[in-house]
């Protein structure tokens, strides 16, 4: 269960949005928010102090937005690599889950997914949120806008029955009060010939099945399995079908101890304009 989560922030508007994201997890079992700001140590050099300062008093207007939301919620300030510290007071607080975002535009949709965010996913062993943002010009201003509103509302699960991706319905369990619907997903990537790629598909239907019976009576649920790339097949499933969040976990069939983040995931992450909920394997 999802108890505690860290939500950094360096006070841009993508970051001021993801605490409209900490409201979903309040019906799921939510106790308490960090609020985390690092200043930059090798950009702040001398100014660190004065930055520092400042940090502390925006961030409790965020802390008072989430204690308005009902909400309890707490404020780090702190120096050093971005990116390393995050992951560090992520583990040093031990909380449950880790809340970041990632934009859309760019030359490549999807792409832009930001070195800090993109460092996270590969290195902690928290799960991590990644909401999306659509950033658009209107009247010569960008303006940041989530893709998904609801995320709880239509949750893929892309599967590939490998224990590890199994992990996902230890997850999805806890989200059962506030999903409405879940869409089961395997991906068939290789085929010798049309009567094995019948049987497979038979097969993993069965299976996809099984998965989803606990489910059965208390959400709706939908089963899919089709062929292609994985990636890409989850990424164009997930535009067609209106899809609001995408659950995967980080490694599936074939996974090393020693890769942080699988290639399906990592592809996912990257290519895809969804939310996505990145669940770690027990082995990390």
């Amino acid at each position: 269960m999802i108890k505690t989560i860290l939500v950094p922030t360096d006070f841009t508007i993508e970051s001021e949005k993801l605490l409209s994201c900490v409201g979903e997890f309040k019906s799921a079992g939510l106790e308490k928010v960090i609020l985390l700001h690092v200043v930059d140590i090798f950009q702040a050099q001398g100014l660190a102090p004065m930055f520092e300062e400042n940090a502390k008093k925006r961030i409790e207007d965020y802390r008072q937005l989430l204690e308005e939301m009902g909400v309890d919620a707490i404020t780090l300030v702190v120096e050093g690599d971005v990116k390393k510290t995050i992951a560090r007071i992520a583990d040093e607080e031990n909380v449950d889950c880790i809340v970041m975002g990632a934009t859309t535009s760019g030359l490549i949709k999807g792409r832009r997914i930001g070195r800090t965010t993109e460092y996270i996913s590969r290195r902690s062993g928290k799960i991590i949120l990644i909401e999306k943002y659509n950033v658009i010009k209107e009247a010569e201003e960008e303006i940041c806008r989530k893709t998904c509103s609801v995320k709880f509302s239509k949750v893929m699960l892309p599967v590939d029955f490998s224990e590890n991706s199994k992990r996902i319905l230890d997850e999805i369990r806890d989200f059962k009060d506030i999903i409405e619907e879940v869409v089961f997903v395997y991906v068939i990537e290789s085929a010798n010939n049309k009567k094995e790629l019948e049987d497979k598909k038979n097969g993993s239907m069965k299976l996809l099945h099984e998965m989803g019976k606990e489910f059965d009576g208390d959400i709706q649920i939908d089963y899919v399995v089709t062929e292609g790339e994985a990636s890409e097949v989850i990424d164009r499933l997930a535009e067609e079908m209106d899809i609001t969040l995408i659950a995967i976990t980080t490694h599936g069939i074939g996974s090393f101890k020693d890769i942080l983040l699988g290639s399906t995931a990592e592809n996912l992450l990257r290519r895809t304009v969804k939310p996505i909920l990145l669940i770690p394997v027990k082995s990390r």
